[in-house]
């Protein structure tokens, strides 16, 4: 899986996830000149480094509604459990 957050402008951030590179493509070619700013997390690992802190792009008190919009994604595909 690829994980993405979306940190517009305006608004809530937003996570999403692709099944693959393919798949990223069909999307972001859907949203292609949005001017929303994404960041791509390219596999669980990653992604869960980026909401335990580990991208300085979400990271700190600036990033927490990115980084729980994040989280809410990655408990809805049961890769972090809901209790943490």
């Amino acid at each position: 899986m690829i994980y993405v957050v979306e940190l517009p402008e305006t608004g809530e951030p937003r996570a999403w996830f692709s099944f693959d590179q393919d798949d990223l493509a069909r999307k972001l070619l859907d949203m292609a000149d949005d001017g929303v700013e994404r960041i791509v997390y390219w596999n669980e690992a990653e992604a869960v480094g980026a909401f335990e802190g580990g991208d300085p792009l979400i990271a700190g008190k600036a990033g927490w509604r990115a980084r729980r919009a994040l989280y809410e994604q990655l408990v809805a595909l049961e890769v972090l459990a809901d209790d943490c």
